[in-house]
């Protein structure tokens, strides 16, 4: 999958909620990589769509918010279809 996308792709609908919750927990950039185990320009690379991301990113989404679960798996399903 290419990185960037409309709007509504997977990638870029975690990414809208993970900034939303960013900011609704005040975090910074720092704080929210933190939480998340990766590096702040990983994050800032994701976000600004850059990179696409990787299990470390994934795993630290699910870790930090299980509640996102949903949106990890259809990220996950829509680049196992890209690569069939």
């Amino acid at each position: 999958m290419s990185v960037t996308g409309p709007r509504g792709t997977p990638i870029r609908r975690l990414v809208r909620v993970l900034r939303g919750i960013q900011r609704n927990e005040k975090l910074t950039i720092e704080g929210m990589a933190q939480r998340l185990g990766i590096s702040p320009s990983m994050l800032g690379m994701v976000y600004h769509g850059q990179r696409n991301p990787g299990p470390k990113f994934l795993r630290g989404v699910l870790r930090a918010f299980p509640q996102l679960s949903d949106e990890v798996h259809l990220y996950l399903l829509r680049e196992k279809g890209d690569r069939d």
